[in-house]
């Protein structure tokens, strides 16, 4: 396997894997001890032919029991906010917003004519001059990208157990993903090697996962018109009522005299209490780009526009500082609107639209709706409001917080950066040095 090429490669597993799931289908029916089992599962056949019967009685958790390291060698950032939504994994992800992607290069997949790549390769390339011209100007790195479309090639580490990897193998492959070729490929990489440790198992999950997204397509494929550059906003949809209340009746029922957040902070089976209570959040016009930084958080209900139909709007997100400057200004608009141009091009050609997200730019503006319980919420704060997060993750970070804290002063009194929760800034030499402005921020918060 040449690792140098675009694919998918599982890198490392857990030693003996096969083994120590099979013990895992074992321990429950059989005398013995774990070790003893073990010591006596060496028999590899035997072990797979007992794995495929506990599997297909509905038992997979055994699987779990099995854990793959695997890279994503040169894909496309398209796949970065595919995967993450797998919550049950783990990832490590290339950062454009620290990475000079200059030479990263794109995928285009073999769905395009050789017309329509000979077109986009122009497109792409000059993408990449104004994306250079933005950082010799002296744009971040996190800033330019937002002209680069989306499929800027990337590189992924993702690490999970054996029954997630089924999963997200038979979604890439017979589910949601199979429309998208270059996402199809991957899971048939990913298929054959798994096969090669559990051969069977991906066909016996199959049946489960359908291709037909006909309902999920609610939007008309046509032309871009007006373009509109806008500016995020968050609306607070949805509730808990009562919380601080609740929350000190909850603390009694678990032996506590009262909630009290500073003990909290450090107790677990304190803080948990706050995992009772949901709020609801409708987001709309956010950059497409900065999504995947927001769908890593993974205790939360996210729902998203389908991502074939983020290909067709009009609307996008341009960064402060490229803004402020008019010539930078002008070449970004530029871009953007040379980018619709062939947009609409390829609209009037019958372009699937599951090919359109590889023309669509990170600046593109997304609506979601998210729901998270304030436990998970006060993560958010204490990571996304902070002055090293993104701007506009902190900016809707800052706004969700401020909305709480307006419903429910009491129960969000100590939400915001790390600094202000913990007294502490856990950034380190990166500190911002700040902690009494940003204490006065959210204190005043309203």
């Amino acid at each position: 396997m040449k690792y140098n090429e675009t694919g998918a490669f599982i890198l490392s597993e857990t030693k003996n894997g096969e083994r120590i799931v099979s013990c895992g289908g074992r321990i429950s029916t059989r005398p013995g001890s774990a070790v003893e089992l073990y010591k006596k599962a060496t028999d590899k056949e035997k072990n797979l032919n007992l794995i495929k019967k506990v599997v297909s009685s509905g038992h997979k958790t055994v699987l779990e029991h099995h854990y793959f390291n695997i890279a994503f060698n040169n894909v496309s950032i398209f796949i970065e906010q595919y995967l993450i939504e797998f919550r049950l994994a783990s990832y490590t992800i290339k950062s454009g917003r620290y990475v000079n992607f200059s030479k990263a290069g794109f995928n285009l997949p073999n769905g395009f004519s050789e017309e329509q790549k000979t077109v986009l390769k122009k497109h792409y390339k000059n993408m990449f001059k104004i994306y250079d011209k933005f950082v010799q100007a002296g744009v971040p790195v996190e800033d330019a990208r937002f002209v680069l479309p989306y499929g800027l090639k990337t590189n992924i580490y993702m690490s999970l157990n054996a029954r997630e990897l089924i999963h997200v193998i038979c979604t890439m492959i017979y589910g949601r993903g199979s429309h998208y070729e270059e996402i199809k490929s991957l899971g048939l990489q990913l298929k054959e090697q798994f096969d090669e440790r559990y051969p069977g198992l991906v066909e016996a999950s199959a049946s489960g996962y359908t291709s037909d997204l006909s309902n999920a397509i609610t939007a008309n494929f046509e032309k871009c018109k007006d373009i509109e550059y806008v500016r995020h906003t968050a609306t607070l949809v949805q509730s808990a009522e009562n919380a601080s209340e609740k929350l000190d009746e909850y603390a009694r029922f678990c032996g506590y005299q009262k909630f009290d957040f500073k003990t909290a902070l450090h107790d677990d089976k304190l803080s948990k209490m706050l995992e009772h209570f949901n709020y609801t959040f409708k987001v709309e016009n956010f950059a497409l780009i900065i999504l995947k930084h927001y769908t890593r958080h993974r205790m939360q209900a996210l729902s998203t526009e389908p991502i074939f139909v983020m290909a067709g709007k009009n609307k996008f997100v341009m960064p402060d500082s490229i803004a402020e400057n008019a010539e930078l200004k002008a070449d970004f608009e530029r871009a953007i609107k040379e980018n619709r141009k062939i947009y609409n091009k390829f609209v009037e050609q019958n372009v699937s639209p599951y090919l359109m997200i590889y023309v669509t730019p990170h600046a593109t503006a997304i609506d979601f709706v998210t729901t998270l319980n304030a436990r998970e919420l006060l993560h958010i704060a204490n990571l996304r409001t902070c002055n090293r997060a993104q701007w506009e993750i902190r900016n809707l970070a800052t706004e969700m917080i401020r909305q709480l804290k307006k419903l429910d002063r009491e129960m969000f009194k100590m939400y915001g950066p790390s600094c202000y929760t913990f007294g502490v800034c856990p950034e380190g030499r990166l500190c911002c040095g700040k902690q009494a402005e940003m204490k006065q921020k959210f204190d005043t918060l309203e």
